[in-house]
This record gives structure tokens, C-alpha cells and sequence, in this order.
């Protein structure tokens, strides 16, 4: 059971109505699991590594050989515990995501470096990484996903918040109770913010030349023609390709409205409706309200819908309109329930909190322990790899010497041998022809020259 207490000012958000007297809604102090996090430092594989010898040498390696092991990475990302090297631990994971060795990555680098970005409130930088699946590789899973939204929701960044959401909307995987209700929530309070228009890190090119001071003209881009073989057909799959936040944050309505039940309950059918809304899909929208004629859904989801509507610019749109007439028509065709669409949330996340922290928190302090044995049996597997390439080589400098020695020592009884091998190896390169010879000139002896008389 949760616990109540007289602390809003801690809890960043407090619910409506009944829930508003002081109690949490969200994620306890203990889901931070510090303890078996932090125990990660005592192991002696962590202690006697210093981070700026191991990044100058991991740096020296990638420059000269152009490879970095992912243990060492791990390593690295698990002892990072200030702020000096947080951009420098993105850097190599940019980098070591261009090498052969980027699929033995560990999931604890890719959690340690959610914690650290957490830890030290560099919020756009975390989305920037996350939003970068090709150049980084890191995905949130389902403890750092608890983690992060529930950090940037007490702290009320609701945008960021939302924009995480979307990110794991993108992936189709909201099978965590606490994720999804927390996902909800976040889309839910930016959605309902007055300055709910685009995302920081998908924001327009000319987005920031508008909010520049006056007087400082635009600079035209220059423009870069590069010669190509053929053009590939545009392609948009309608998933990954989406840059516009409203689409996005529409889809991820949807895929939690059909994780939380579909039309089978409240939340899920007024999620999916308002999804589908945002995200423009008003063909589908009407099909949605009249296959589920006679369910419940909520008013204050209603009036979102309707204030998306009111926003769209293309008013003359044929499908637009058919959908604007059946929201027109909804109470007649719906239920449309009095209770606040926060509060439903809030109780979801509370009622979900209470079922399922105690479990993951127990869960993920035994996967922290796992991570410590696996990141030793590494590190041991390596050396003794390392050993055994030392020892082969060894082997084959031994033999390579052995066989020196051999010829000194049996040079006079294989003479004729060696003779033959050293003919061997001679090189005949062919004559070269430099055109048909000249015959010499012939001098006759008995030539006699003429006498040269002078003139008068």
C-alpha cells in the first residue's frame, strides 16, 4: 500500500478532487533502488579504474586501431558518477556504435547512461540520444523508462515527459503496467498545456531564426547540388518517419488507448478517439464512433478533441468535416461520462504503482547483482583471451627463432639445399628490344680526297 502523507510541494503533481489531499501518485523514493545501484562501485573491478587514464585510452585505441571493446565501454559508463564526463561518454558511444563489436553491447551501459543523463538534469540531451536510435543505439527499458518519467513528471517537464512517451510509442511496447500509465499521464498533462505545439529537438529549421532577436536578418541557406545516379521514390511509413509532434504525440493516444483496453473501458476508448484526432485520422475516427455506439467516453476528453479539431487549418477537408459532424453527434451516440479524465489517470497510475512497484523494485535490485557478475565474467573472459593471443604469438616468434638457429647450426650439411633455394628466387627478367641494329659505316682505305686550290 502506498503511504500518505502532507508534502505536495515534494510530489511536483497532486491529482483533483478526492486524490488531491496530499497523497502520491507516483513512483517512492525506494523504486530508486540507490542502494544496489551505487553497490556497483564497491566491486574491485570498478575501484581501481580511473576514468580519465581509461578515456585517453580507449580514445588512443579507437584512433590507432579503429576498435573499442564493449566491456571497457561498460565500464566506463558504470563508473561515471560526476558530470565532468557525461558528453564524453555519449561521444564513445557514438563511436563505438560505428565498430563490428556494437552487438555485444550490455544492457547496463545502456542504463547507466539513462541514470547518469537523470542524475545531472541534462533532459534534452537524453532525448537527443534516445531520438538517435542509428547513431547511439540506446533504448529505454522498462525500469530506466519508470525512472525517467517519473523524474521529469515530479519535476514538471511535462514536454520532455511526453516526448519520451512518443519514443517508446515508436518501439509498440507498453506491456508495463507503470510505463503505461505514466506514458498516459505525461501525454495527457502536455497535451492539455497552452504551449503544447512542437517538441525542442523536432522543432523546425526556421523555428529558431523566428525567435531571434530583431534585426538579425535571416541568413539564406546556401544550397548544395550533388550529382546522383537516380533518385529513390519517396517512401513515408507513417511510424519512424513522423517529425510533426501533434502526429506523434496522436499515435502514441492511440497505441495507449489500445493498451489500456480499447474501447473495453474508458480511458481506452476516450484515448483512442482523441489519438485518432491528433493524428488525422478522421476516416478511421468516424468508423471508431460508430463501431463503439452506446460506450462510455469521458467529457473532458471530448472537449480536447473538439479544441484539436477547432485548430486544424484545412477547414474544408471532406473527411474533416464527416468527423466534425459525428463528434457533433456523439452524445447522442455515446455515453459521455462527468468525471475528470485526470483523475481517471491518476487513479490508474496509482492503482498500478501500488501492484507493481514491489515486485520490480525487488526484480531490478537482483538484475543490478546479475549485471556485476556479468561484467566480471567478462572482464575475465577477456584477459584470458588476451593471454591466449599473447601466448600464440609467443609460440610463433619461438618458431620463427628455432628455425634461424637450425640453419646456422646445419648450414654445411645443406649447402646444396640453401644453394638451390637462393637460385630459386632469382629473378630472370626478359630482354628488353630496342629496335633493329644499324650496320656500321665501311672505310675505304684507298680514298683519296680532293685538292682544295684557292682562288685568286
Amino acid at each position: 500500500m502506498l503511504k500518505l502523507f502532507r508534502a505536495p510541494s515534494r510530489l511536483g503533481i497532486v491529482a483533483r478532487g478526492p486524490l488531491s489531499v496530499g497523497r502520491r501518485t507516483f513512483l517512492s523514493d525506494a523504486y530508486q533502488c540507490r542502494e544496489a545501484w551505487n553497490a556497483r562501485l564497491a566491486t574491485p573491478l570498478l575501484e581501481k579504474i580511473n576514468l580519465d587514464t581509461l578515456y585517453y585510452d580507449l580514445e588512443q585505441r579507437f584512433q590507432q586501431r579503429n576498435k573499442i571493446s564493449a566491456i571497457d565501454i561498460d565500464i566506463y559508463a558504470n563508473k561515471l558518477v560526476d558530470e565532468s564526463h557525461v558528453e564524453e561518454l555519449a561521444d564513445l558511444l557514438y563511436k563505438f556504435r560505428l565498430t563490428e563489436e556494437t552487438s555485444s553491447t550490455l544492457d547496463s551501459t545502456h542504463h547507466a547512461l539513462v541514470r547518469n543523463y537523470l542524475d545531472h538534469r541534462c533532459y534534452g540531451q537524453l532525448i537527443e540520444v534516445l531520438n538517435n536510435r542509428i547513431g547511439y543505439g540506446v533504448f529505454l527499458d522498462e525500469y530506466s523508462a519508470n525512472l525517467t518519467l517519473d523524474q521529469l513528471l515530479k519535476g514538471k517537464e511535462f514536454r520532455y515527459a511526453a516526448r519520451v512517451a512518443t519514443l517508446l510509442a515508436l518501439q509498440e511496447d507498453f506491456s508495463n503496467p507503470i510505463t503505461k500509465a505514466l506514458a498516459l499521464y505525461s501525454c495527457y498533462r502536455y497535451a492539455k498545456a497552452p504551449d503544447a505545439e512542437h517538441f525542442d529537438d523536432l522543432a523546425p529549421a526556421d523555428q529558431g531564426a523566428g525567435e531571434a532577436a530583431e534585426g538579425q536578418k535571416k541568413k539564406k541557406k546556401e544550397e548544395i547540388k550533388v550529382r546522383v545516379k537516380f533518385l529513390r521514390n519517396e517512401y513515408f511509413d507513417d511510424h519512424f518517419d513522423l517529425t510533426d509532434s501533434q502526429l506523434l504525440l496522436g499515435k502514441t493516444f492511440v497505441e495507449l488507448g489500445r493498451a489500456f483496453g480499447g474501447a473495453g473501458s474508458v480511458i481506452g476508448t476516450s484515448c483512442e478517439l482523441l489519438g485518432l484526432t491528433m493524428y488525422r485520422k478522421y476516416e478511421q475516427a468516424c468508423e471508431f464512433v460508430k463501431q463503439n455506439a452506446g460506450k462510455e467516453l469521458n467529457e473532458e476528453a471530448l472537449q480536447m478533441i473538439r479544441s484539436t479539431l477547432e485548430k486544424e487549418p484545412n477547414k474544408e477537408d471532406e473527411q474533416l468535416v464527416a468527423f466534425t459532424e459525428a463528434v457533433d453527434k456523439l452524445e447522442a451516440s455515446m455515453k459521455i461520462g462527468k468525471d475528470s479524465f485526470e483523475k481517471l489517470i491518476l487513479e490508474q497510475v496509482k492503482q498500478s504503482v501500488g501492484e507493481h512497484e514491489k515486485q520490480q523494485i525487488e526484480a531490478q535490485a537482483k538484475l543490478y547483482t546479475e549485471w556485476c557478475n556479468l561484467r566480471q565474467q567478462r572482464v575475465d573472459e577477456e584477459l584470458e583471451r588476451m593471454q591466449r593471443a599473447k601466448r600464440l604469438q609467443e609460440i610463433e616468434q619461438l618458431a620463427v627463432e628455432m628455425e634461424k638457429e637450425e640453419q646456422k647450426l646445419w648450414f654445411f650439411e645443406n649447402e646444396d639445399k640453401i644453394d638451390l633455394q637462393i637460385d630459386s628466387k632469382r629473378v630472370f627478367y626478359p630482354k628488353r628490344w630496342f629496335g633493329k641494329k644499324k650496320k656500321p659505316r665501311t672505310v675505304d682505305v684507298d680514298y683519296v680526297p680532293p685538292e682544295v686550290r684557292q682562288r685568286n
